[in-house]
């Protein structure tokens, strides 16, 4: 096997690999101290700064149907979100402050919500104290490069539903939902399962709810191909429509203000594996709207 060949077959297992997931994408802080709230969100978001949250976003966060993460985002969660935007130090900080934005601006509180992958559910903890009534979907059995604490957040979650089952779910979740969403996680679905969660999740949308997704794409580096295809399926899935998808990717490719991931975040990513096995590629954040 030469050289080329073997670094491709480390990397394929290291990025597969839910020890180096756990190390990588872990939570500081994980549970919060007694009396923080409802949930463990409250340890990234208090509840007085939600009030401010609403106020600030509640109906007037514009969404494109396919947009990118920016560092202007990336600083206004830093400045309102602090907590959560300093959760991971990686690209979840961004995605994950984007999500709760998105959902603000575009889903009347109270709505029915679905998170497709939750992992460590904060963003569906946060929007369940807002008001949301949000159910999570996750097998939580390490598929995906996904957790596995599945008691541990239901305990720390305990105003949260759990379906703990791969999307979409043979139970029944209502009708009527305001929005499915997820974050960091359609990038990890197999190319052949990728029609079925995308029609899955539009079955459960009435009239006028919403498909939001953030999705981890490799612009450029190993696996950059592979990626683009399954971002093609993902959006024409969701019925973005293929000019809006590309014209994103063309923007983000040249904006100075483009989110990628950092050298940092690599390096922890790559863990103890040798550079040459694991390296560095332009990673950013596609983010995703549909309305039915």
């Amino acid at each position: 096997m030469t050289l080329k060949a073997n670094a491709k077959r480390v990397r394929a297992a290291a990025s597969s690999s839910p020890a180096l997931r756990k190390v990588a994408g872990r939570v500081l802080g994980r549970v919060a101290p007694p009396g923080h709230g409802t949930n463990a969100s409250a340890w990234t978001i208090k509840e007085t700064l939600l009030h401010s949250l609403v106020e600030r976003y509640g109906g007037s966060f514009p969404l494109e149907a396919a947009s990118y993460g920016t560092v202007r985002d990336f600083a206004d969660s830093v400045d309102n979100m602090p907590g959560l935007a300093g959760a991971n130090f990686d690209m979840k900080d961004l995605q994950r402050c984007w999500m709760i934005k998105a959902i603000l601006g575009s889903v009347e509180i109270g709505a029915k919500l679905v998170e497709i992958g939750a992992g460590e559910p904060l963003v569906a903890g946060a929007l369940s104290r807002i008001g949301y009534d949000v159910t999570v979907v996750d097998p939580y059995d390490g598929s995906g490069n996904g957790p596995r604490e599945y008691d541990s957040f239901r305990t720390a979650y305990p105003d949260l539903k759990f379906v703990r089952e791969q999307f979409p779910p043979a139970q029944s979740l209502g009708a009527d939902l305001g929005a499915v969403y997820s974050i960091s996680v359609l990038e990890h679905v197999p190319l052949e399962a990728i029609d079925a969660v995308m029609g899955g999740a539009a079955a459960l949308l009435g009239e006028g709810g919403s498909q939001i997704h953030a999705v981890d794409h490799v612009l450029a580096g190993w696996g950059a191909e592979e990626h683009l295809e399954k971002l093609r399926r993902i959006a024409a899935g969701m019925g973005v429509a293929e000019p809006d998808l590309e014209a994103a990717i063309a923007s983000l490719t040249d904006d100075p203000d483009t989110y990628f991931v950092s050298a940092e975040s690599h390096n922890r990513w790559r863990g103890a594996l040798p550079y040459d096995q694991y390296e560095m590629r332009r990673i950013v954040s596609v983010n995703l709207f549909a309305r039915g």
